[in-house]
């Protein structure tokens, strides 16, 4: 049995953190169906990439194993059929902006009524209260907001976004965690509770060195590229065919000894300038011009072999398509064939969390577009006629 199987949760997500948190509770056995306005769905079913019969490999990457229900909730007659729905919930997920779900009659004082025992969860860019709870947000303008920017990049050049949308994935993960807890705490009292995680607050949340800087020592950081000012050698050195990235831990005296036989420098060990970490830090131009000369002169292959045999932390800095074939995540089973629908049979990204009772079971692919309002519709107890009534006036 699926850890969370049995569990129903009413999906209102579109775009990213949404639907990637509800994502990660489908793939342990939660029944999220997806509610989709009608005739235009998830707005990342249009995001690229789009293959050729115009389908999103964007949006089957996070919304696979879910169901989906074509609906107009703009309409009376689908705010009924969602609170008919939630009676039988156990929760309810939404990351639209602050207060619409409640000018449709369908927030969490309405549902509540419905059912006491709802889980309601909000995912916002600031969250449901504060002066900026009304302002709309994405990513990289989370990213700047926290001061993630400010401290992504080269001290010399423009503050820099992280590549992927960290915003969205963090805070979906972080609901997922939230709507995890929230659920035990309902299995155990009976009640349920209203959860807001914003993106701000999450990215924010894990700004912890620049902070405790500021916060103990009075001390201000800023961006400093691939470097670590608390440690040497930590940073990533151009290589015969790329980029080799390389970090040693502050107090080691043993990894250091290690990464000098690596680099075929015995002498380095008896260089006073470098016997510690913080000499080292002080003559870091200077010792990183001579681990720079050993590097150019290897292959990325050549140095992931002779600093993993010296238990080094390494890595070459490997592209996408490096990675895609990578041999751990393919023991990791984080490399999955999976048949969709829409996109048909692509490479998927494997869930991380590995349990040894309980695992993800990645299953079928994301639904095309109300492809299950019909079935979804009768299981909560409508009739062939009344969903033809409802087509009939357009709510479904």
């Amino acid at each position: 049995m699926k850890v969370l199987e049995g569990v129903t949760i009413i999906d209102f997500t579109q775009a990213y953190s949404g639907p990637f948190c509800t994502m990660q509770l489908a793939d342990f056995g939660a029944r999220v169906i997806k509610i989709e306005r009608r005739g235009m769905g998830d707005q990342s079913r249009e995001w690229t990439p789009i293959n050729e019969k115009g389908e999103s490999g964007y949006f089957a990457a996070i919304n696979r194993g879910k169901e989906s229900v074509s609906l107009d909730i703009n309409k009376p007659e689908g705010v009924e059929i969602i609170k008919t729905m939630v009676k039988e919930a156990d929760i309810v997920v939404e990351n639209f902006k602050v207060g619409t779900l409640d000018k449709m009659g369908l927030g969490y004082d309405e549902l509540k009524k419905v059912n006491p025992e709802i889980i309601y969860a909000s995912i916002s860019g600031y969250g449901q209260n504060g002066p900026w709870s009304s302002l709309a947000a994405y990513d990289n303008v989370i990213q700047a907001m926290c001061g993630m920017m400010e401290m992504t990049g080269f001290a010399d050049d423009v503050p820099t976004k992280v590549g992927p949308a960290i915003g969205d994935n963090f805070t979906g993960l972080t609901m997922a965690l939230a709507i995890t807890m929230a659920y035990f705490h309902k299995l155990n009292t009976g009640k349920g509770q209203r959860l807001d995680v914003a993106m701000m607050d999450c990215l924010f949340g894990i700004m912890e060195s620049p902070i405790l800087c500021k916060e103990l020592l009075n001390q201000e950081t800023t961006r400093c590229g691939n470097t670590d000012p608390t440690l040497c050698p930590y940073d990533v050195y151009p290589c015969k065919d790329g980029y080799f990235s390389v970090g040693l831990a502050a107090g080691s005296t043993a990894e250091w000894q290690r990464f000098c036989t690596a680099i075929q420098m015995p002498e380095l060990l008896e260089d006073k300038r470098f016997v510690t970490n913080e000499l080292r830090l002080e003559n870091y131009d200077i010792i990183t011009s001579i681990i720079t000369e050993f590097m150019k002169t290897k292959t990325k292959a050549e140095l992931t072999e002779v600093f993993n045999a010296n238990k080094i932390p390494s890595s070459p800095v490997n592209t996408i398509p490096e990675m895609m074939h990578h041999e751990q995540l393919k023991a990791r089973n984080m490399l999955i064939d999976l048949v969709d629908e829409n996109v048909g049979t692509y490479v998927a990204i494997g869930n991380p969390m590995m349990m040894s009772e309980t695992p993800a079971v990645i299953e079928k692919g994301a639904p095309s577009m109300g492809r299950d309002t019909e079935k979804v519709l009768k299981d909560f107890g409508y009739t062939e006629e009344d969903i033809k009534k409802f087509a009939d006036c357009e709510v479904v």
